[in-house]
């Protein structure tokens, strides 16, 4: 069987297993028309992807298509992928239903109907999860068929490609052959008429003559002898060549019978009666699921009149809560009320009662505006000290941004002496490059020079006739014709490289001196950013100093206060002894005329 007719037999199986699968997609995609594409993308991440390529790699040589004889096998796989997409989504979207069904069912209370739902809907995922693991592991088998196929088919054109490169390399090695065969018969001939020709009238130049032309056509013969060989070494490659493709050619053609042995048993499964169990239990799982949905439905609609049901019977009953708790809660408020009236009245007849006796002692009003007096002069140095430790946290922060300033200068001047040296390091590449293409330029007009002094030797010393003497001016004119063009075109190539050379030079000295103005300039503020830093050092530790010293004072202040608070409490204490003797003083003192009376 030919790699035409295998193909053929290829398509014709495939375009069968692509019907059959539109069918079956067809009948299943009508059954479950109603559910919607709300679960199409479950499985776009795994092994249902669809196939991207789909069509032969284009080649680079012209003509490689039609050689290869596989235009026809093009279509072969734009089809079957969306078929077992449809059918790979439709059943991940029956086991997603399957699972919200389930999902569902445990949240209703148990009873016997939810158990065999439960099992059946079980069983029902159970069959979904084993379809969908056969139609993924048969769609990787024809994702790997078809990969494999098309690979063959694209090593097989680069073969035939490669093929017809040889064979056209093939003839015009062969003809290049046949040339020089030609041309050895001819000097062969030619050699040996000069050596069965007598000559009649020697002379001194025709012998010389004679000795060069047999030297040359002696040099000419070993070459093309050398040529020969090279030239046959180079047929026997290309043979060994052509006969490896051809046992390529060959294994590729099996290979392709393999495939298509592979192909009849695709449709094999296909028309098996596993296959066609699997579709019924689809329908069937598709049925119950329609099912299963209008239940779980209506559960759903029960589920919310209950809980609302439920909402307005909690809403009544803390309605009648509301008034009780309201009187509750003002009747508390109103006891909690009077006790703090009360509190207040007695706390207002002891203030009364102190404020006179106080009136009464003339000693007490002066320490009590004593320490008014101080208490009110304890903000104002409070006050002055917070606005002193500001400008001394002002000045530690612009102490911290000068100190960031100096070392970014630092990092620029480092980056800037940097590049200082690598524009130093390319000016003495440049330098030595220069120095090398003078020195070539040099060599080359040594040698031109050389030429021309061999050239006007030539034409001194030459004794032979005057055809042998024009034909050697020409040749040793057209000689230094050539060498004059390259030393010309050399020179040229030189004195533009050289210019460039200089350009680039004089464009790393200006960039080097504008590197060393801005590392002059950089230094100069460094300079000038040290001197600052040194400068607010000073007088940061000047603040510091006169910080510690207020905070010394504020100490010292703050001790004192605590000593008067401690002393004002004292006399707070005798104040209330002494108001306490009072008031008991007093009471005597009423006491005493009532029993007099």
């Amino acid at each position: 069987m030919t790699h035409n007719g295998t193909i053929a037999l290829v398509n014709n199986s495939w375009e069968e297993l692509v019907e059959n699968l539109k069918s079956i997609s067809i009948c299943k995609s009508g059954s479950n028309s109603d559910l919607g594409s709300g679960f199409s993308k479950a499985q776009k991440d795994g092994t249902c992807m669809p196939i991207e390529r789909d069509t032969l790699r284009s080649l680079v040589e012209d003509g490689v298509i039609e050689s290869s004889g596989c235009i026809t096998g093009c279509h072969l796989r734009s089809d079957a992928p969306p078929v077992l997409q449809d059918i790979l989504f439709q059943s991940s979207d029956l086991l997603h239903a399957n699972d919200c069904a389930l999902a569902a069912l445990t949240k209703l209370p148990e009873n016997d109907h939810r158990r065999r739902l439960q099992s059946t809907s079980s069983n029902l995922s159970s069959g979904l999860n084993n379809v969908i693991q056969a139609l993924s592991e048969l769609h990787l088998k024809h994702r790997q068929l078809a990969e494999n196929y098309q690979n063959q088919r694209d090593s097989s054109a680069r073969n035939r490609v490669r093929h017809k490169r040889l064979k056209e390399e093939l003839a015009s090695t062969a003809s290049e052959l046949d040339e020089t065969n030609y041309k050895l018969t001819a000097l062969k001939a030619q050699r040996d008429n000069s050596q069965g020709t007598p000559v009649l009238f020697p002379a001194f130049g025709n012998k010389n003559i004679a000795e060069d032309k047999v030297r040359d056509k002696q040099r000419e013969l070993q070459d093309l002898e050398a040529t020969h060989k090279e030239l046959m070494e180079l047929v026997s490659k290309r043979l060994v060549e052509i006969r490896r493709l051809h046992e390529e050619r060959i294994e590729i053609l099996d290979k392709l019978a393999t495939f298509q042995n592979i192909l009849t048993d695709f449709k094999s499964i296909r028309s098996s009666k596993a296959f066609q169990l699997l579709n019924d239990q689809l329908q069937k799982s598709q049925a119950e699921l329609d099912h299963y949905q209008t239940l779980l439905e209506k559960l759903q609609v029960d589920k919310d009149k209950f809980v609302w049901q439920e909402r307005q019977f909690n809403l009544k009953v803390d309605l009648a809560e509301i008034p009780d708790r309201v009187s509750a809660f003002c009747e508390s408020r109103i006891a909690d009320l009077k006790k703090d009236i009360q509190k207040l009245c007695d706390e207002k007849n002891m203030l009364v009662l102190k404020l006179e006796e106080a009136s009464r002692e003339p000693g007490r009003n002066q320490v009590i505006t004593k320490f008014k007096a101080l208490v009110s002069s304890i903000p104002r140095e409070m006050s002055a000290m917070q606005s002193e430790m500001t400008k001394h946290k002002e000045a530690s922060l612009e102490l911290n941004s000068l100190r960031a300033e100096v070392h970014s200068l630092s990092s620029l001047l480092s980056r800037k002496e940097r590049e200082n040296e690598e524009a130093s390091s390319r000016s003495a590449h440049a330098g030595s490059d220069i120095t090398q293409l003078q020195s070539v330029s040099s060599n080359l007009r040594q040698t031109t020079k050389e030429l021309k002094l061999f050239v006007d030797m030539y034409k001194r010393e030459s004794t032979d006739s005057r055809e042998v003497m024009e034909s050697r001016d020409k040749e040793f004119h057209e000689w230094a014709h050539v060498h004059a063009v390259k030393s010309a075109l050399d020179e040229s190539k030189l004195e533009q490289r050289v210019k460039a050379a200089n350009e680039a030079e004089a464009i790393s000295q200006q960039s080097l001196a504008s590197v060393e103005a801005e590392i002059a300039e950089s230094g100069q503020k460094l300079g000038t950013s040290r001197r600052d830093l040194v400068r607010l050092s000073h007088m940061l530790k000047s603040k510091q100093e006169e910080c510690e010293a207020y905070r010394l004072e504020v100490e010292s202040i703050g001790q004192a206060y605590d000593d008067i608070q401690t002393q004002n409490q004292q006399l707070l204490q005798q104040i209330i002894e002494r108001d306490d003797d009072n008031t008991k003083m007093q009471k005597k003192t009423y006491h005493l005329p009532v029993y007099k009376v």
